[in-house]
């Protein structure tokens, strides 16, 4: 569970770090493919690799951090779908490390030990929800 400081530090990064979003964008991918080379496959377009669509939905992500509830669906919607093509827990993880890498790298002094405990306690949030979501259907796991 997060404590209200957490929710802030996220909330606040997560906004600080939008106006470098391209550039983050490199950034992400870059260390999501050295942590999970597997999931090169799902991105080799360029219109996997769309930094938009991501940030959107982190956009939804971090405004309902303190109430994940509402979006649950989604996220277990993601989950499952994901699933389907060999994503799960393993991978979870490692989109989290990554986007803790990249904000890091964008906000430097700015993202320090606190904000980096904050977006691991959110990133083991989200997981969480959608680790359930693969527990609860057998055939997607």
């Amino acid at each position: 569970m997060m404590n209200l400081h957490q929710i802030l530090l996220v909330k606040t990064s997560f906004h600080a770090a939008l106006p470098q979003s391209e550039r983050l964008s490199g950034y992400f991918f870059a260390e999501l493919f050295v942590r999970e080379p597997a999931l090169w496959h799902l991105f080799r377009s360029k219109a996997g690799m769309r930094w938009p669509a991501l940030v959107d939905g982190l956009a939804s992500i971090v405004a309902a951090i303190d109430r994940l509830h509402p979006i649950a669906p989604v996220l277990e919607w993601l989950a499952i779908q994901g699933a389907g093509r060999g994503i799960g827990e393993r991978h979870y993880e490692a989109v989290g490390q990554a986007l803790i890498a990249a904000l890091q790298s964008g906000l430097g002094d700015g993202f320090g030990p606190e904000h980096q405990r904050a977006w691991k306690v959110a990133c083991r949030a989200v997981t969480s929800v959608m680790v359930e979501a693969l527990e609860d259907q057998p055939l997607a796991a």
